[in-house]
């Protein structure tokens, strides 16, 4: 598929990015999207049964490749984080693995760890949040965010930043 030029173009004031139509704006990406919207409460009842996603669940090729039926009982305390069509999540912990993917259709009952970001597009069509959220500059960005060894993670300070990255 090939889309045509614009008429015309401008400095996007960032190296990554270099030129961008001239109509386009740039914003951080936490004025078109929130964050972490909605939790699953631990007055769950526990006969409560989710589908949940951790972060082996998740690829950057096919994005979620499988999920865990689970009773809330027998969930980890990180299963918490209720997800709806449109959104993207994004894992903050192990970086490297690239664990970005759009939540597309779930069932009511998904819910996935703690371990990821759950972005919710607000002003921003969720598929193209979702493809720059996937862009290798952005994915970048997130691994070079992140701290430690053997389980790196962003950490609470580097992650409110990561909102500062700018999106056209």
């Amino acid at each position: 598929m090939s889309v045509g030029a614009y008429p015309a173009y401008r400095e996007s004031g960032s190296q990554w990015l270099g030129l961008i139509p001239a109509g386009w704006d740039m914003k951080p990406i936490w004025a078109v999207a929130s964050c972490n919207d909605e939790i699953l409460e631990e007055t769950t009842s526990p006969d409560y049964v989710m589908l949940y996603v951790e972060i082996s669940d998740v690829d950057a090729v096919s994005g979620i490749s499988g999920a865990t039926e689970l009773a809330f009982a027998a969930a980890p305390s990180r299963a918490r984080r209720r997800v709806a069509d449109g959104d993207v999540i994004v894992s903050t912990v192990r970086t490297y693995l690239r664990a970005i993917a759009p939540i597309v259709a779930p069932p009511a009952n998904t819910i996935v760890s703690t371990g990821f970001a759950v972005l919710r597009p607000r002003k921003i069509l969720p598929a193209y949040l979702a493809y720059l959220l996937r862009a290798e500059f952005t994915v970048a960005e997130i691994i070079a965010r992140s701290t430690g060894v053997s389980y790196p993670a962003i950490n609470a300070r580097a992650s409110r930043h990561l909102g500062d990255s700018q999106i056209t």
